[in-house]
């Protein structure tokens, strides 16, 4: 049974370090719809194409690539493949090229897997962070690296160690409150009341 995959959607891109080590350490890859340059660059080859196959290039495939239509106009390409992941138990999720080249769908795919972040344990890389969602109290290896922190509740509660500027059970006195923090060590720790968003900075 398929535990993890990585998904790749027709952004940007990182061509970092971090992305390489992302692919070399997986062997299961979804395109979501994806534009076969994305996949090029990458240097993969997709297990399966999920979306509603607008702008995935699925001639002369690969026998072995399975493809799948998504037809329901009420959800992003992003939301039906999340709904696959959560439908055939694939628990752990990294997405690539979520955001880069349009501010507004960079914004929603955010949002959205905010929503989904309860149920699948989602990691999502741009060309500058990782981005991920924290509720429990969670452990993140990080060295030198920017790390901003965004609650969509202003009541949430939020509890940090090893940042430049911690939090002790504090609620965000904004948006931009808990931006432009740092990394003390080599790893730090969080944990808040509802879920936030974890922007961490990747080293290219």
């Amino acid at each position: 049974m398929i535990k993890s995959a990585v998904l790749i959607a027709n952004g940007k891109v990182s061509k970092s370090n971090y992305v390489k080590k992302i692919i070399d350490s997986n062997d299961y890859f979804i395109s979501i719809d994806a534009k076969s340059e994305n996949l090029k660059e990458l240097g993969v080859q997709p297990n399966l194409i999920l979306g509603d196959l607008d702008s995935a290039t699925i001639d002369d495939l690969d026998s072995k690539i399975e493809v799948i239509e998504l037809s329901d106009q009420n959800k992003t390409d992003l939301e039906k493949t999340l709904d696959y992941c959560k439908e055939n138990s694939i628990k752990k999720v990294v997405i690539l090229g979520s955001s880069g080249l349009r501010e507004d769908h960079s914004m929603a795919n955010v949002l959205i897997a905010s929503t989904y972040s309860d149920i699948l344990q989602i990691e999502l890389i741009t060309s500058f962070y990782r981005i991920i969602f924290v509720r429990e109290n969670t452990k993140i290896n990080a060295q030198n690296v920017p790390v901003s922190i965004i609650s969509l509740s202003p009541d949430n509660k939020i509890k940090t160690s090893g940042l430049k500027y911690d939090l002790n059970n504090e609620k965000l006195k904004s948006f931009s409150h808990g931006i432009s923090n740092e990394v003390n060590g080599d790893s730090f720790t969080v944990k808040a009341e509802s879920t936030i968003i974890v922007f961490i900075g990747i080293k290219q």
